[in-house]
């Protein structure tokens, strides 16, 4: 073999190298995407499961008011139908937290099973979720405590009159 067909033999090993290198950065790069992909769907879920649950715990706390504020006007000792109902309303949503953060749960198993490194993500994901939400939370006790203090006040100016 002379030395041209040598370096010609080299030349096409050498491209068909490349060509297997372009080949695996291709699919490489198609599996990222779909990871991407993944995760991005697996995010979008877990924010309106999350957001589903704070809409639920609301309404038990605007509930929760509205109860207290019955009973405080109660004259009788009787807890009318509309508290009743109310009570209810606090049951049902608690129900349906506990129906979202099962979703929650089976999102986050379905993602380990698929990549574990979405599952990080996911978890990543919520734990900043619920670290807003606890602030959230926070944010409206304080707004909630400020509005029933203010109210408990102006009664109180109206009976001393």
């Amino acid at each position: 073999m002379s030395f041209m067909e040598k370096l010609t033999d080299m030349a096409k090993n050498a491209g068909g190298v490349a060509q297997d290198l372009a080949k695996n950065a291709g699919e490489a790069a198609q599996e990222l995407a779909k990871a991407a992909q993944d995760k991005a769907a697996y995010l979008k879920e877990l924010q309106g499961l999350k957001s589903a649950i704070r809409e639920q715990e609301g309404l038990i706390a605007k509930a929760k008011i509205a109860i207290a504020d019955k009973i405080l006007e109660a004259t009788d000792g009787q807890i009318s139908q509309e508290v009743q109902e109310l009570c209810a309303k606090v049951r049902e949503a608690k129900s349906m937290i506990t129906g979202l953060k099962n979703q929650i749960e089976s999102l986050r198993a379905s993602a380990a099973v698929k990549n574990p490194e979405v599952e990080k993500e996911i978890n990543k994901a919520i734990a900043e979720i619920d670290r807003q939400n606890a602030l959230d939370i926070a944010a409206d006790v304080e707004e909630a405590a400020a509005e029933a203090e203010a109210k408990i006040e102006a009664e109180a100016e109206v009976k001393a009159e």
